[in-house]
């Protein structure tokens, strides 16, 4: 039934994504689905986070976006808020599509008021969610169990992690020449972490910050001490390129998420040494963080192809589509259980089989319930980093993030 394509001639569909790899993929997608299908998919770039989605919102207005809309969950809900989006369930329910092969959550990480706004195209647990690892610096730094199999790591705590990275780090004449660790202060990444100890930022009605709390601090203590007590970690900088540092072997260890697998991959590491992707370690609360991410693909709401667009979306979802992308380092895999269990996947793909379980047992996207996420997760970045240089303590970082962060959660709906 692919595409479900209907058109009175030659239609031209375009599709929006914020550049880089997902445009690339896109654009590769757009030469395939006209070859099979005769429908014309303009790829067009509205760049990168956050200003996305303010230009998603501008063209809204002037009802030129674009018909098919990458929206992740960071995004997604603000969207649909506001009419931007159109409701998927009575196309789908039309076109009596499918849904038994996705997984729930899913689908419900999409809706808003019971409304599906996007189809679960690419997931992943957050953007700490993985340990992209050197192999080889951290067994001749006497590491010992850890292979080139991803689940070596499964069992590790951040313990392990810590002992690890200060084996790993090496100085010369008084400069620190092999880092053992570089987390990453994202929103998404420190929930993979803090989250570990038992700690949230948000309450779960998205009202109201928990951070004072001993398992939040705690958390934020192991990430302070990263930099200032076991000085595994490079100074904080935002031109730092943490990628081309582990290609080049003075990272032996890189916070990251599924796309570890492709980036910086064994196209810029060229086989100078052993490496994979493991999950996050467990904190002391018995688990791993999670927040579940998803990349949608979605529906404008003004689009006049809505049926053409549909049908590019359904395509995108497909699992040959889907394995191909994936394989080709241009997305994280959809919620679907035909991709997560895919065989290619799993015996091609360095450490799918390790995030497929995590990706499953993820807890509930979360955010602020103004859906102001882009502006919160933007504060993180710098609310903390004077605590990374070693300026403030842990409570006193806290404390000043605190009213930094309420004051965005008291705002109203952006």
């Amino acid at each position: 039934q692919l595409p479900n394509v209907i058109a009175a001639g030659p239609v031209t569909i375009q599709v929006s994504t914020r550049g880089g790899t997902d445009g690339a993929t896109m654009e590769k997608n757009a030469v395939t689905y006209k070859a099979k299908f005769g429908v014309t998919v303009q790829h067009v770039s509205y760049g990168g986070q956050p200003e996305y989605w303010a230009k998603i919102q501008a063209l809204h207005a002037t009802k030129q976006a674009a018909d098919v809309l990458w929206a992740s969950t960071g995004g997604l809900f603000l969207l649909a808020y506001k009419g931007i989006l159109a409701d998927l369930l009575p196309i789908i329910q039309a076109d009596k599509y499918d849904l038994s092969d996705y997984v729930p959550a899913g689908l419900e990480s999409m809706k808003l008021n019971g409304n599906l706004y996007g189809m679960p195209w690419g997931g992943h647990p957050g953007e700490g969610a993985g340990i992209l690892y050197n192999l080889d610096l951290l067994t001749a730094a006497g590491v010992t169990g850890l292979t080139e199999d991803c689940a070596s790591m499964d069992n590790w705590t951040w313990d392990d992690l810590t002992q690890a990275a200060t084996k790993a780090t090496k100085q010369e004449g008084g400069k620190t020449t092999v880092f053992g660790f570089m987390p990453f202060g994202s929103y998404l990444s420190l929930t993979n972490t803090i989250g570990g100890f038992g700690g949230e930022f948000l309450s779960p009605d998205g009202k109201k910050l928990t951070m004072d709390t001993p398992q939040f601090k705690a958390g934020l203590q192991l990430e302070s001490d990263f930099y200032n007590k076991y000085k595994v970690a490079p100074t904080p900088d935002p031109s730092l390129d943490s990628s081309a540092l582990f290609a080049s072997g003075k990272i032996a260890m890189v916070q990251t998420g599924y796309w570890g697998q492709f980036t910086p991959g064994e196209a810029a590491i060229k086989g100078k040494f052993k490496w994979n992707v493991g999950l996050v370690p467990k904190g002391p609360a018995g688990k791993r963080g999670s927040s579940l991410t998803i990349n949608g693909q979605t529906l404008w709401s003004g689009s006049s192809h809505k049926d053409e667009a549909w049908g590019f979306i359904k395509w995108l979802m497909e699992p040959d589509v889907q394995r191909s992308t994936i394989l080709d380092g241009g997305s994280r895999p959809a919620l679907r259980k035909s991709v997560l269990e895919d065989p290619e996947l799993m015996s091609k793909m360095k450490a799918h089989k390790c995030f497929v379980p995590f990706l499953e047992g993820s807890e509930p996207w979360k955010q602020p319930w103004n859906f102001r996420w882009e502006e919160f997760n933007q504060a993180i970045l710098q609310v903390f980093t004077p605590m990374y240089l070693g300026k403030q303590a842990v409570d006193q970082a806290i404390s000043d993030a605190t009213k930094k962060l309420q004051a965005i959660v008291d705002e109203p709906i952006a």
